[in-house]
């Protein structure tokens, strides 16, 4: 049988200070799956320790309240790729190639915890000016850590830095409005046709010709 993740999170004989990390991750890794599972209204301190195995106690001596564990999780959310995705992206070596791999994978984790989760931080800041406040500096730093990655790593198209980093908005705000549409129309063929037709449109946008700006 399986521990409870708090048991599994403090483990016999580790240091005091490896204990509290790894109570800390767990937190924040629980609040981000609420945050995916219930969404930000239903996401309380209390959910947050039933859902860990923990009690109160554990949860605020790491962090006083809820902004708190979000500001974590929006700090957290650039570890979001997982080591198999980035494996993926590495093995691509033509524009094309990584175009498209880019591309699919967005598409295969549009309705994954990451987007939901923040989807559902930025739409709860645009009310709460203190949670606005807390996860601000944290999003600005992913998403500029991003863009740096996006902008090398597409290299190969031989677009204007400002160009790239348009594309690259678009396509997640296009990946977000997809995972909208298939919590809200719960449409599986519509859906899939919405998103082979997306991937069409990018991929022969941007592959049309590599000697347009």
């Amino acid at each position: 049988m399986n521990r409870p993740a708090a048991a599994r999170a403090v483990e016999p004989g580790l240091a005091k200070a490896e204990q509290s990390r790894r109570t800390r991750d767990l937190i924040v890794r629980t609040g981000a799956d609420c945050l995916a599972r219930y969404g930000y209204a239903q996401t309380t301190m209390l959910l947050i320790a039933n859902e860990a195995g923990l009690s109160r106690g554990p949860l605020h001596y790491h962090f006083k309240d809820k902004t708190e564990v979000m500001a974590a999780i929006a700090r957290a959310l650039p570890r979001g790729a997982r080591s198999e995705v980035m494996r993926t992206l590495e093995g691509r070596h033509t524009a094309a190639e990584r175009l498209e791999a880019l591309i699919d994978i967005g598409l295969r984790e549009h309705i994954g915890q990451h987007h939901f989760v923040a989807m559902e931080l930025l739409m709860a800041a645009r009310n709460d000016p203190e949670l606005a406040a807390a996860i601000a500096p944290h999003l600005r730093a992913s998403e500029s850590e991003v863009d740096e990655w996006y902008v090398e790593y597409l290299a190969l198209l031989r677009w204007p830095r400002e160009r790239l980093l348009a594309f690259r908005r678009l396509t997640v705000a296009c990946l977000r409005g997809l995972a909208l549409d298939a919590v809200i129309r719960e449409d599986g063929p519509a859906h899939a046709e919405a998103m082979a037709l997306f991937r069409e449109i990018f991929l022969s946008f941007a592959l049309r010709s590599d000697d347009e700006p």
